[in-house]
């Protein structure tokens, strides 16, 4: 009878079991469960303390996992008995099962991610070595990791990079499986791989280059120049702003050999071309900034285009898989004038007239512009003054110019030129001629941005402007 009770009593026990991360539960007087991560090879040792509740017991089990191997001592508060034993051996039977979860945690390993990276990375010839590399694979563990290669062609490799040679053409799965003693991850690629014979392509951007807007040749160099020239502009139009279209060329690219040459026999031809219109930046997200297909074809027309530097790359694929790369500069300039008006007289206050433009300095590309010219004419004598002075009186003009930065910040002034050295450029001896120049390393420490320009009248007389000139030169 004292058996069958025994068994009544332990079939009542209810002890409630939870699984939580080791120290997250700190072991007190009432029970509960402590896991302990230190000591097996895994760090996963824990130690559970239960405490069950019979109507005449009060027992504290614990139960040691290591290894996956379970193991429950008995520790009795009371003297042990058969009867007690045997509901301590019954519990153990309720409680096995709650514990398996905590096995899974105690015993988990996450596996590796798998990572290849071919070199080169298109076609190969058949005999050219080719290098295969698991860089950037990791277990998130940090266990040890070992690194399988399968060829395609019957061979096979081992280590983080590796180099094998293919003697014959055709296409090859190349496998890659990354170990940790536990899991394995793989990733694949396909090697095309044509005969030794085979001719690759040649990439080349035309150097198309535009002469400046006064006709002067451009400089030497295999980049593109275009140049914007308004040459009469509107007085009451005197903000900057540029919009053109640059024609990029691949047409001089071929396969196989350079048509050019008067023996050249090629079976080989281009099948594509991709544009990437500005190496710096990386439009298509996958970390690499010159590698974006922004565009295709042997000619793309750029569309509104500002006044700027570009560094953009082409590559030709051809019929066997072929690819080569050519990269080139793109810059735009610009030429505005505006050409014979009147600045007001200055009364009671100075007459100013403001141009704004645009200046581009990037540290992190080479969009940089290189020279900033404002360019101003005008009569010394002025016998035409409507609004002042007597007709037919003589007198002096005096214009000046003031350069501000995108916080109007003022950067330059033309005030301390006396008329006697105001003949800058090809000045008619009749005439006041200023330049400003401000180079790429004035607009650097000035900040980049919409800067202006004032055109100031300090007499009391309208005065006549022969021209006025802004010039953004990037190249």
């Amino acid at each position: 009878m004292a058996g069958r009770r025994n068994w009544r009593r332990a079939a009542r026990l209810r002890p409630r079991v939870l699984c939580r991360q080791a120290g997250q539960v700190p072991r007190t007087d009432h029970g509960g469960i402590r896991l302990d991560g230190a000591g097996t090879p895994q760090g996963n040792q824990a130690e559970f303390h239960f405490r069950l509740l019979t109507k005449n017991t009060d027992r504290t089990i614990n139960a040691n996992l290591r290894d996956a191997d379970l193991i429950f001592s008995f520790l009795c508060h009371k003297p042990m008995t058969r009867s007690r034993g045997l509901a301590c051996m019954i519990a153990v039977m309720f409680l096995a099962p709650m514990l398996a979860g905590c096995m899974d945690l105690l015993n988990s390993n996450n596996p590796p991610t798998a990572t290849m990276s071919v070199n080169p990375s298109g076609t190969v010839k058949a005999g050219d070595p080719v290098t295969f590399s698991a860089a950037g694979s990791s277990d998130p563990d940090g266990d040890p990791m070992t690194f399988e290669w399968t060829f395609g062609d019957g061979n096979t490799g081992t280590g983080l990079t590796t180099s094998h040679t293919y003697a014959q053409p055709g296409d090859y799965a190349v496998k890659l499986a990354v170990g940790d003693g536990t899991h394995e991850a793989t990733t694949s690629t396909t090697i095309s791989v044509v005969d030794a014979s085979a001719r690759e392509p040649h990439a080349e951007i035309s150097s198309d280059k535009d002469d400046d807007c006064e006709g002067e040749d451009p400089p030497n160099g295999d980049f593109v120049i275009v140049w914007v020239c308004e040459d009469d502009k509107e007085t009451d139009d005197r903000e900057v702003s540029v919009s053109t279209t640059v024609t990029l060329d691949a047409s001089n690219s071929w396969a196989g050999c350079n048509p050019e040459n008067s023996d050249c026999y090629s079976e080989e031809y281009l099948v594509e071309w991709r544009w990437d219109l500005d190496t710096y930046i990386d439009s298509d997200g996958d970390g690499v900034t010159d590698n974006d297909v922004d565009a295709t074809g042997e000619t793309y027309a750029w569309d509104e285009r500002r006044a700027g530097a570009w560094e953009v790359k082409l590559t030709v694929v051809d019929n066997n898989g072929f690819e080569d790369q050519a990269v080139s500069m793109v810059y735009v300039n610009y030429r505005g004038v505006w050409k014979d008006f009147v600045i007001d007289r200055a009364t009671p206050n100075p007459i100013i007239m403001t141009w704004e433009y645009p200046l581009s300095y990037d540290e992190d590309s080479k969009d940089r512009i290189r020279y900033m010219r404002a360019k101003l004419s005008y009569p010394q004598e002025d016998d035409d003054q409507y609004g002042g002075g007597g007709p037919g009186t003589t007198t002096n003009n005096k214009l000046n110019l003031y350069m501000y930065n995108s916080t109007e910040e003022e950067v330059a002034n033309t005030t301390g030129i006396e008329n006697d050295n105001r003949d800058a450029g090809d000045c008619d001896d009749d005439d006041y001629c200023l330049w400003m120049v401000i180079g790429g390393s004035t607009v650097r420490g000035f900040l980049p941005g919409q800067w202006t320009v004032d055109l100031e009248n300090a007499e009391s007389h309208n005065t006549e402007v022969n021209e006025f000139i802004i010039e953004l030169q990037y190249r």
